[in-house]
């Protein structure tokens, strides 16, 4: 008894004892361990489930017609990272009549540009040969059509309605963002197993429950908030003020032109792969990927909850407290990498359990994601707090160079024979890149030495 009074008594202070800032970080990150793992779970529950459904090259087309159409979130020019930066500095200020009007302008931008791509999408998809662009005839060039402008429609659903997710982290509700995410993993899982009991073997099908499962959600999501506890920043059409959103579009082109740069370097992976190797391959390079990458998702799960803290910090000249939770992230990095390194050798007992013999993942590739892992959370621990702040100018230079060598690497690699690994090597070189530039800008800032480039 006196052990779990003490154990008690220890997660009561945890949770009750600190910086007012530290403690919502702390209640943030508890939810988000609860809900993402789960979703984490559900995620890997969904692959034998949908291979079994549908198949390796299925998969794999469905894979790479996500990747293509992820392509277009750039278009929100740089908007919704915006909102989130403004949004939580006018929060921080207690400015609520300048946050409804943030909120109201860009929610009135996004719908704008989202109806105009959803309708330019669809007629310049009647003039694409999809077989050729998905390197595959098992399909119909005409199913295949359909197929993509139904997910588009979707996606186009999410990209509006998915400011949602900005608004709820620049007010550090993380927690409500990450169970809205949770709940369309669920529904996810749950329609693909209905379409197993019920249904042959349908791409359409599969691609009309991962295509529409967050929009759903977001829509749904939206409406609840608005008219309940959001009822006081709800967009209306006499908030939309394009004047008072100019400092949101100022910084918007920034964050627009980061995410496109940093778009060309990890979406055209998939494409690379369906365009070198084909879909197949797709599938097996996927799943690499998802395995490798469940250490990097718990970490962003610790990260994410400071993105607002970190504005809220910075804007009241609270740097001491930036400076503590740094470092405390950095030990959480130490222990992120050790999990990766004993994840590369359990790797095939995983895949075993997972999806049986169904997949063989070579494990010079689970090497090279490691490694790509590794470095990926380190430079994006930095990159969050250069976000957080808005000192994102160098980044842009750092993801120009990135993209411009991308391509090169990548075929080089190819022609030397890498195989999956080709792409992740190239990954690599580049990330190296991102760690030592963020972590020497973040130091600049943060000891008040940053100037000309290094402060923008």
């Amino acid at each position: 008894m006196m052990v779990k009074k003490i154990g008690l008594n220890i997660v009561k202070e945890f949770f009750t004892k600190g910086h007012p800032r530290s403690l919502r970080a702390k209640k943030n990150i508890t939810v988000s361990f609860i809900t993402k793992g789960i979703s984490i779970i559900i995620s890997f529950l969904i692959v034998p489930l949908t291979l079994g459904y549908v198949g390796k090259v299925e998969y794999g087309i469905w894979m790479t017609i996500s990747s293509i159409i992820n392509w277009f979130v750039f278009f929100d020019i740089g908007l919704g990272n915006g909102l989130r930066n403004k949004l939580a500095e006018a929060l921080a200020k207690n400015d609520k009549e300048l946050a409804r009007t943030y909120i109201s302008s860009v929610f009135a931008i996004i719908s704008v540009i989202g109806i105009i791509l959803f309708l330019g999408f669809f007629v310049a998809a009647n003039f694409i040969s999809w077989n050729n662009v998905l390197n595959t005839n098992l399909v119909s060039n005409h199913e295949l059509f359909v197929i993509v402008v139904m997910v588009f429609f979707f996606f186009c659903l999410t990209f509006i309605f998915g400011l949602v997710s900005s608004i709820l982290q620049a007010m550090q509700r993380y927690a409500i963002n990450d169970i809205l995410g949770l709940i369309a993993q669920s529904a996810g899982l749950i329609a693909i197993f209905i379409l197993v009991k019920t249904t042959n073997g349908s791409l359409f099908y599969l691609c009309l429950v991962y295509g529409s499962k967050t929009a759903v959600v977001m829509v749904i999501a939206a409406f609840v908030l608005f008219f309940g506890s959001l009822k006081k920043l709800r967009p209306s059409i006499a908030y939309v003020n394009m004047k008072k959103a100019l400092p949101l579009l100022n910084l918007g082109v920034k964050f627009f032109l980061n995410q496109i740069l940093y778009l060309i370097v990890t979406q055209t992976s998939v494409i690379l792969v369906v365009q070198f190797f084909g879909p197949e391959d797709v599938t097996v390079f996927n799943l690499a990927v998802r395995y490798m990458t469940i250490t990097s998702m718990v970490y962003i799960m610790v990260l994410t909850p400071f993105l607002s803290a970190f504005t809220e910090a910075y804007t009241k000249g609270e740097i001491e407290w930036i400076r503590t939770i740094m470092k405390r992230i950095n030990w959480i990095w130490l222990l992120a990498s050790f999990a990766t390194i004993l994840m590369v050798f359990g790797y095939k007992i995983f895949f075993k359990l997972w999806v049986g013999n169904a997949i063989s993942i070579p494990f010079s590739l689970i090497i090279a994601l490691a490694i790509f892992s590794l470095l990926s959370m380190w430079s994006g621990t930095y990159g969050l707090f250069l976000n957080s702040v808005g000192k994102i100018h160098l980044q842009i230079y750092i993801l120009s160079l990135q993209a411009l060598i991308f391509f090169p690497l990548s075929y080089l690699f190819y022609k030397l024979n890498f195989g999956l690994v080709s792409i992740v090597a190239a990954q690599i070189i580049m990330a190296l890149l991102g760690v030592y530039f963020m972590t020497v800008q973040y130091n600049k800032i943060i000891n008040q030495k940053a100037s000309g480039i290094w402060l923008r």
